[in-house]
């Protein structure tokens, strides 16, 4: 995948903000030059004023007016003192200023309309539609890879007995919820209830499934359970993914 074309189309935008968590308008300021001590600066070092921060996590959401330390990527041409881009950006030293690894740029005029658009709307950074877009999209994979999809409210939750069994040598502390379904907008679930078991457990293995709370409606990404668990219940949350706001199932019934 190219890190940049000559102009940049909507493509490589989505393409870059997957690829780099971090992406700024900048003017290069000094080539060969570092901020952070320690940071081995030569010909593909650049020095970066930060105009505006593109798309970032919060800690990175307030570099507008700072210069950072650019390793630019090598398959792109070193840019000019005084050249403006987009740079996308990922990895991070801290000392007296932050060094990051360039992953891609972009001519600044090829990202001028998200940033337009941005100063107009509700959006929180420039990029913020662009990453909306890209979860959507991740959603609607993740749809597809599930057994069914209910749209339904937790209304009981129970600790499923040892002798159901482990899922691994780490316990998950099963629990089961009971699901009642207001629409099922994929696959096959019997009934206005179903059952769905989860591992109550925070060990590290377990901590990024969902864990269902009493009241809690939302749009379930549900899993057939094990064979040793079926006699239990029919379906299982098993990836951070597996539940989703309701107002996602708008989302999905777009992109049919």
């Amino acid at each position: 995948m190219p890190a940049v074309t000559s102009a940049g189309t909507p493509e490589d935008v989505v393409d870059l903000v997957r690829q780099a968590p971090l992406s700024f308008l900048g003017r290069v300021v000094r080539l060969g030059g570092t901020l952070p001590p320690g940071v081995a600066a030569d010909e593909r070092t650049a020095v970066v004023q930060v105009g505006e921060v593109l798309h970032a996590p919060d800690a990175f959401r307030r570099l507008a007016g700072s210069e950072v330390t650019v390793r630019l990527t090598p398959e792109l041409d070193v840019p000019a003192v005084g050249d403006t881009a987009a740079f996308f950006v990922n990895g991070a030293e801290y000392g007296e200023g932050l060094a990051v690894a360039e992953v891609g740029r972009l001519p600044a005029d090829s990202v001028q309309e998200h940033v337009t658009r941005a100063a107009t709307t509700a959006d929180a950074m420039p990029f913020s539609s662009v990453q909306r877009g890209i979860r959507d999209e991740r959603t609607a994979d993740h749809a597809g890879e599930a057994d069914a999809v209910v749209l339904g409210t937790v209304v009981a939750l129970e600790d499923v007995p040892d002798e159901a069994g482990p899922l691994s040598e780490h316990s998950p502390d099963l629990w089961r919820a009971q699901i009642a379904v207001e629409h099922v907008e994929s696959g096959e679930v019997a009934g206005a209830r179903t059952a769905v078991l989860y591992p109550n457990s925070r060990d590290i293995h377990w901590s990024r499934i969902p864990k269902p709370q009493a009241g809690q409606r939302g749009l379930w990404f549900l899993h057939a359970a094990e064979p040793a668990l079926r006699d239990v219940a029919p379906f299982q949350l098993l990836d951070a993914d597996d539940y989703q706001p309701a107002r996602m199932l708008a989302v999905l019934q777009e992109r049919r």
